[in-house]
């Protein structure tokens, strides 16, 4: 069995934004970690360990989902001690319809679950930057990176299916029409 996570992919101005700001936090301060380990920005569904990646791809290559608009009010900070940075995003009507729809077609190919929307804990988000963040290093961030911290959107475009035994790998995508 391996760790696969279901995330909704997006491009565009605030794609690029993400990247441009991992740039900084690296150049600036030394935070890469979520650069270097994970694959593109991303919102994960779902996250858990399965030996069926194949059935849940063809199950969810079924689904039929146009690209949507999804806002984010802004940054959070989960304060743990080791803090997470992230992008927030609206838990839309039409956000969750998705992933109880995402939910309903792959959940049963899951074992040990570690993320989940039906969890009342999961907060739709896509981290800027973890584990090698420490508090002392978010007055610098925010100075250099302002253009991330504001009200937001993208364009949710695929579906992501992402191995993270290592390193994030994205070993499938399906476009949203």
């Amino acid at each position: 069995m391996k760790n696969y996570a279901i995330a909704l992919g997006f491009k565009g101005k605030l794609y690029n934004n993400i990247i441009r700001a991992w740039k900084i936090f690296e150049k600036s301060v030394g935070i890469k970690y979520i650069s270097t380990f994970h694959t593109q920005p991303h919102i994960v569904i779902i996250a858990g360990k399965t030996k069926n990646i194949e059935k849940i791809y063809k199950n969810l290559k079924k689904i039929k989902i146009n690209k949507f608009k999804l806002k984010s009010p802004g940054l959070g900070v989960f304060a743990n001690k080791e803090p997470n940075l992230y992008i927030r995003w609206e838990q839309s009507s039409k956000l969750i319809k998705i992933c109880n729809l995402i939910n309903k077609k792959s959940i049963n190919y899951f074992h040990n679950i570690y993320q989940n929307p039906k969890n009342s804990f999961w907060v739709p988000k896509t981290t800027l930057a973890y584990k090698d963040l420490n508090y002392a290093d978010l007055k610098s961030i925010f100075s250099k990176a302002k253009f991330i911290f504001k009200k937001n959107h993208a364009i949710i475009d695929s579906i992501y299916l992402i191995n993270f035994d290592s390193r994030e790998i994205l070993t499938h995508k399906i476009k949203l029409k």
